[in-house]
């Protein structure tokens, strides 16, 4: 479980990066504490609907699952070009993204992935290893 500092802290981070940027979506999602392995999405800005509350992935499925095993930044700008691979990005198709970062974010003492921070577009921006920056950028911040 997330402490409440840390969550009003995901919180913030989420509100500030979507009111300072131009992105269309920003979102956190965790891995639960109560479910080893599953990821869920906790705090976002710019939904189009609640849907992405019931998205829940399993740890390597999904661009949150694939930073949290690989501990690596993730961006792609054509998220639609193959439909065999909407099952596997459910947050792309729920909320229309057609680009999107995610970057890992760190435990306290920056030994393991806790969760993802991710950012995107619906309308065919491109996003960029400066994207990848500007995301940390915000998380040193924070």
């Amino acid at each position: 479980m997330v402490d409440p500092v840390q969550e009003n802290n995901y919180e913030s981070l989420v509100e500030e990066i979507y009111q300072m940027s131009h992105y269309d979506f920003v979102g956190i999602a965790l891995q639960n504490s109560d479910a080893l392995g599953q990821i869920k999405w906790r705090y976002v800005r710019g939904n189009t609907s609640q849907r992405y509350q019931r998205i829940v992935l399993r740890n390597g499925l999904g661009i949150a699952g694939l930073v949290l095993r690989t501990g690596q930044p993730f961006y792609d700008n054509d998220l639609n070009r193959k439909p065999q691979d909407f099952m596997y990005t459910p947050i792309t198709v729920v909320e229309k993204l057609t680009s999107a970062a995610a970057i890992p974010l760190l435990s306290a003492d920056h030994q393991q992935v806790t969760g993802v921070l991710l950012a995107g577009y619906r309308h065919g921006e491109n996003v960029s290893h400066e994207t990848i920056s500007n995301l940390r950028y915000y998380l040193r911040r924070a």
